[in-house]
């Protein structure tokens, strides 16, 4: 039987390794404190709005405050630099597409690694690229914009809400198969490029649906085109540029939520799982469907592949058009 003095040294013992692993304890718990979420879009567009969406469900459903911090610029890599070079460890999270991954191949001396430097969680949603026209311009279709290009001196103005997005790319993809004449004008963000195609100070717009999917149901935008081979659900009367003589490739924008690399798996699984969850809801399907997103639960390896595979697509368009970014 163990005497007096060795159990109270045992107890002793115990009492210390309780202490000594109760901070570690502490400090493993996530999330401990409130949590940024940066979206690096501009206020107002459909980014904006679904990241202010999950935002509030995070809060609600995971014990801390959520954070939406707007960093706009650059076409999202301003954000997303932000996040890829803040410590890992689950307090800096980050919404934006993965069409971020062509960057790797339009800048060659990008201060980060899309890829490489950013860990995606989960989609969000997967909204298609849309051709819109201001009111007062005199075509209806890809082809008589196409033909009105030609015909205008100077050509046609077009605006996105970035240099080296899809949306821009599409359509520069698209001028040199149709012979058109376009010339890009650049915003920040969706909310302003289309404020100002609206009062026709461009011709067009190459946008995330979500970004001018009301504007198009109200009247002040008219719907041109879906850049795909399919026609979207969130679209279905508008038809595509394949159906318009231009197939062959699809600019829909699948938006997703990232962490720094290295952040723990463990805090990557607890988010995907209420990311998940949040884009599954039936109740707010409808409210996502309003800003041009297809709701999209996937896994992180599914999501990591994706943006893989966007890097990959758009490499070609990026070489024959000579595009670098310095």
């Amino acid at each position: 039987m163990m005497n007096t003095s060795v159990m109270t040294a045992a107890r002793a013992a115990a009492t210390v390794l309780v202490l000594a692993c109760a901070p570690h304890a502490v400090a493993q718990a996530w999330p401990a404190k409130s949590v940024r979420m940066v979206i690096a879009f501009s206020p107002g567009g459909g980014t904006d709005i679904a990241g202010r969406l999950l935002a509030k469900r995070f809060t609600e459903t995971m014990g801390q405050t959520f954070v939406a911090d707007n960093r706009a610029g650059a076409g999202g890599l301003v954000g997303a630099e932000i996040v890829a070079k803040s410590p890992p460890d689950g307090y800096n999270i980050l919404v934006t597409t993965a069409s971020l991954a062509v960057n790797v191949n339009l800048h060659p001396k990008l201060a980060f690694d899309p890829i490489k430097d950013l860990a995606p969680i989960g989609g969000i949603g997967i909204t298609p690229t849309l051709l819109v026209a201001a009111k007062s311009v005199a075509a209806n279709d890809l082809n008589s914009l196409v033909q009105l290009s030609k015909e205008r001196p100077g050509g046609l103005s077009f605006s996105t809400a970035g240099y080296g997005l899809l949306q821009h790319l599409a359509v520069e993809e698209m001028s040199r198969r149709a012979d058109a004449r376009f010339t890009h004008v650049v915003y920040k963000g969706g909310a302003q490029a289309a404020t100002d195609l609206i009062a026709a100070r461009v011709d067009f717009g190459s946008f995330a649906a979500g970004s001018v999917i009301q504007f198009v149901k109200e009247g002040q935008l008219k719907p041109l085109g879906v850049i795909a081979e399919s026609r979207s659900g969130l679209l279905p009367d508008v038809p595509t540029t394949a159906e318009q003589g231009l197939p062959g490739f699809d600019a829909g924008v699948n938006f997703m939520l990232y962490a720094p690399a290295a952040t723990s798996k463990k805090a990557i699984a607890a988010l995907n799982t209420e990311l998940n969850k949040i884009v599954g809801d039936l109740a707010l399907r409808q409210r996502f469907a309003d800003i041009g997103f297809d709701p999209t639960a996937i896994s992180p390896e599914t999501a990591a592949a994706i943006m893989r595979k966007t890097a990959d697509d758009w490499a070609p368009v990026i070489r024959r058009l000579n595009i670098r970014l310095d």
